[in-house]
């Protein structure tokens, strides 16, 4: 099962309404956990559709596992260092 994003508190991301991602789905990627699929935009979405992780390039996640998140539960994203940030992030 693919996990789905729970909270998102990137309020000034496009896909964010009301602390709800609602991209089709996100990437993960880097050397660091970001969301790259965070979209700076003071309008939002009105998708309706919970966002769930398509791939996850940062390898050195204790959830990563041939690039798809495997965390047990859903993940958190919130802004940190200037970035949407993957908080369920595990270091290996």
């Amino acid at each position: 099962m693919v996990p789905e994003v729970k909270k998102c508190t990137v309020t000034q991301c496009f896909f964010n309404r009301d602390s709800e991602c609602f991209a089709r789905g996100i990437l993960v990627g880097s050397d660091e956990p970001v969301c790259e699929t965070f979209a700076e935009s003071s309008q939002h979405t009105r998708h309706i559709g919970q966002a769930e992780v398509g791939a996850c390039h940062v390898t050195k996640c204790e959830y990563n596992q041939s690039m798809s998140c495997h965390a047990c539960g859903d993940i958190e994203v919130k802004f940190q260092n200037n970035q949407a940030w993957c908080d369920t992030y595990e270091p290996r």
